[in-house]
């Protein structure tokens, strides 16, 4: 589909940064993008698949033929989506115009990136990234091998016995789109040249 990398552009555009090199910042409002926007992304089709089926519908002239229920119902449906979606776009607008992200951008240059396909059993070596929730954990930051899963990630902390669960966000894990996969960030070979706004 062709707007799989829509929001990518749209929050590059906005802030100098790719979703990749604002994961690994270590702002929360930045970590916070890829997330914000995988959401967006989800809540944009199943708005855009609730209106194709109304609007089916409609030139099915289901309107006329079977209950009005069911064609309200849908618009309902179509308006409680339009809501998250407006509370979802309001979040990255949020995090977009976070100040402590946006001072961060302009005096450090984005990291060069690279991504290394995973899949779930594979245990890995990541940096935990700085989430509110790896940052109240003390998490955020640590290099720590994590095994994953295929909705969230165990890792075992030094000197404990039981693992911990964090979400594939919070683990570092993210999900290509286009690729239909899940992938880590390992800092490139080159130096970082990208600066952000």
């Amino acid at each position: 589909m062709p707007h799989l990398n829509l929001f990518e552009r749209w929050i590059t555009a906005a802030t100098g940064r790719t979703l990749d090199q604002h994961a690994v910042d270590p702002i929360p409002a930045a970590a916070h993008l890829p997330e914000a926007a995988d959401n967006l992304r989800h809540l944009r089709d199943e708005l855009l698949l609730a209106v194709d089926h109304l609007r089916t519908r409609l030139l099915n002239e289901d309107d006329l033929h079977a209950s009005a229920a069911a064609i309200t119902g849908t618009a309902k449906t179509i308006q409680d989506l339009a809501r998250e979606y407006g509370n979802a776009r309001a979040r990255i607008d949020a995090l977009i115009g976070d100040e402590t992200r946006t001072a961060y951008a302009l005096t450090h240059p984005g990291q060069q990136v690279r991504r290394r396909y995973v899949d779930p059993g594979d245990t890995v070596l990541v940096v935990l990234p700085h989430t509110d929730s790896c940052r109240a954990q003390n998490l955020a930051g640590h290099t720590a091998h994590i095994r994953v899963g295929s909705s969230d990630a165990r890792l075992r902390l030094p000197d404990s016995v039981s693992s911990v669960r964090l979400s594939h966000s919070d683990a570092g894990i993210y999900r290509d789109r286009t690729e239909d996969r899940l992938y880590i960030l390992q800092p490139a070979a080159c130096s970082p040249t990208t600066s952000g706004r």
